[in-house]
């Protein structure tokens, strides 16, 4: 695996590269098993760039890294171990994803506020962009997230995303002077287009939501990347800062099976301390209705 990214980067060596490595729409699945057994995902995404000697990339996240799939109502769910893995994938610039709004305000509002990476022009309470130094260039990340598909939209009543485009329009007005623009987006695919279409300014475009990449769209020099989804969306990417051009690769980072052991047994002790609780505080209630 060293070889074939060494080789990759050997490829797209040119002057001023950019090193980004993306993910979108991870959904809490955080390994996979290969048709042979091997379990590969995100999940041990920084040891990966330690070891191709990739520390220096750009860790930027598109949206939907949580589910609201494998859980127990009020008591237990995969959230706490995806937490431990945003401790140590040690993300640069991150948009929130629609699923982020299905755990309730006050959790929203808190993971908000403990997430420094987190980014959103659109989103209230959220830094518009962040600027990055690398290869003696400004890089400026803006983040942008969907209003589609939210759940709870009365409890975030005041606190939903505003329209993207608009707030993409203020945020470049802000924008210092940098030397490449890139938007990390968690919004549908037309609205994607559009934004490749009407706003020259941006140099990338990285986005999720829709699953329906890996894929690219060109504008003249620009460029449109829309990632995958679950453990199959992770990407390294090469961008020329003087000639824009962009090339990229699926990576998947071994995990070992001790690893995904210990992460599926985490979920599996959460969920079964979910349902014996849930089920004392159930035959509580029912012992309280039958007893005078």
């Amino acid at each position: 695996m060293r070889f074939v990214v060494f080789l990759f980067l050997l490829i797209t060596a040119v002057c001023c590269p950019l090193t980004i490595i993306f993910t979108t729409d991870i959904h809490e699945h955080l390994f996979s098993f290969d048709p042979q057994g091997f379990a590969y995902g995100p999940m041990n995404i920084r040891d990966f760039a330690r070891n191709m000697e990739l520390e220096d990339a750009l860790f930027l996240d598109a949206g939907d890294l949580f589910d609201s799939k494998v859980q127990v109502p009020f008591f237990a769910d995969s959230r706490n171990e995806t937490l431990r893995y945003l401790s140590s994938a040690k993300y640069d610039a991150m948009v929130l994803g629609n699923h982020e709004f299905y755990f309730g305000s006050a959790w929203l509002e808190n993971y908000k506020a403990s997430n420094k990476a987190l980014i959103g022009a659109n989103v209230p309470n959220l830094p518009s962009f962040r600027i990055f130094e690398r290869e003696g260039k400004r890089i400026a990340v803006v983040g942008l997230t969907t209003s589609q598909h939210l759940a709870n939209q009365v409890e975030h009543y005041g606190k939903m995303p505003t329209d993207p485009l608009e707030a993409l329009e203020r945020a470049l007005h802000e924008m210092p002077l940098v030397d490449f623009i890139i938007c990390l987006n968690h919004l549908q695919h037309e609205l994607d287009l559009e934004i490749l279409k009407r706003f020259p300014q941006v140099d990338l475009i990285l986005s999720g939501h829709d699953h329906r990449g890996p894929e690219v769209t060109t504008e003249g020099s620009r460029v449109l990347f829309e990632g995958s989804c679950y453990s199959d969306s992770v990407f390294l990417i090469e961008v020329n800062l003087e000639t824009k051009e962009m090339h990229y690769k699926t990576i998947k980072p071994y995990v070992t099976v001790s690893e995904s052991q210990q992460f599926s047994s985490a979920i599996k002790r959460d969920i079964a301390t979910g349902i014996v609780l849930g089920s004392l505080l159930g035959i509580a209630l029912l012992l309280k209705s039958v007893i005078p």
